[in-house]
């Protein structure tokens, strides 16, 4: 855990006298002001509408902090009248409203996770939201106070996000994917970073420039390579199938169902790689691989042997 540091405490301070301020009459000097301030940093924002949510939702922790609810809005600001004004109370400091804060909000978090060689693993974030991990995967979650992100070092990941005020955002390689309370997967294998979107919307960036490289729709997903995002359409379901134990496959080349046995752990070859090009569709269990090798041999002129090291698909 990370601990809050003197500037959080200084932005909350902050947030505030400002809304103090809204309460009791801006001029328009202030309202200016306050809109630069806003403006200037994303937590400053995050921080106004924290502070009040604090109070709003912990009225209780906020009064042992030393401040009270404001006893009237009618003065505030037309832009701030959705907020709930805090006034100052027993000169309150910025530990006070971070202890408010971290009453509601939890203390910033950030959890590494990993899995293994067949392994697959579903981990509950700190804000709420899901990830579901492929074999071979290495991911570092952020769960802070004033935004939420993610970073893929190698693998494969599913993440059912909860949505929030707070954004949310995955670093895969060369770029982040901004989600806005979504159902989305993001896989990076030493190749071109993937993003499969099964529900919702995401914004695919460059992770240097900032540039937005695609936003596809559901049911789609973006490769991309070299700076340039290549957008097809997909049976995003049967994409993240695998979260759920199985592999489902559409009119798929056998060198792909091969390749995605082996993300889940298995050494599967091929004997003549001009197997690859033979078609499959079904959907199979991970755990029992043989019922898929039985079924593609009953279709394909293929047979299947096991030895120690793997399988081998061979021509019958």
């Amino acid at each position: 855990m990370t601990a809050p540091s003197p500037d959080d405490e200084a932005v909350l301070e902050a947030a505030a006298r400002w809304l103090e301020l809204a309460r009791t009459g801006m001029s328009a000097t202030d309202r200016a002001a306050f809109r630069h301030w806003l403006e200037a940093r994303p937590e400053h924002a995050a921080a106004a509408d924290m502070v009040a949510r604090a109070w709003a939702a912990a009225p209780a922790a906020a009064a042992q902090g030393g401040f009270v609810a404001s006893p009237t809005r009618e003065r505030a600001a037309p832009w701030a009248r959705s907020l709930r004004p805090i006034a100052w109370g027993g000169g309150m400091a910025g530990a006070a409203l971070a202890a408010v804060a971290l009453f509601w909000f939890g203390q910033p978090v950030t959890t590494h996770y990993a899995t293994g060689a067949g392994e697959r693993r579903m981990v509950a974030l700190a804000d709420g939201s899901q990830a579901w991990l492929a074999p071979g995967t290495r991911l570092t979650a952020r769960i802070g106070w004033w935004g939420r992100s993610s970073t893929i070092d190698t693998g494969e990941a599913v993440f059912d996000v909860v949505h929030q005020w707070r954004g949310f955002a995955v670093e895969a390689g060369p770029i982040t994917v901004v989600d806005r309370g979504t159902l989305f997967a993001v896989r990076l294998r030493g190749g071109a970073p993937r993003v499969t979107l099964a529900r919702g919307a995401v914004s695919i960036q460059d992770r240097s420039t900032g540039a937005v490289l695609a936003e596809p729709n559901p049911g789609q997903a973006v490769d991309v390579v070299q700076g340039s995002a290549v957008t097809r359409t997909v049976d995003a379901d049967g994409a993240l199938s695998w979260r759920e134990g199985r592999l489902t496959f559409a009119d798929t080349p056998l060198r792909d169902a091969v390749a995605a046995f082996r993300e889940q752990g298995y050494t599967l070859r091929l004997a003549d790689p001009d197997l690859g090009g033979l078609r499959i569709s079904g959907a199979y269990g991970i755990a029992d691989i043989e019922s898929f090798l039985s079924a593609l041999s009953s279709i394909h002129p293929v047979r299947w042997t096991r030895a120690a090291d793997g399988y081998t698909i061979a021509r019958r």
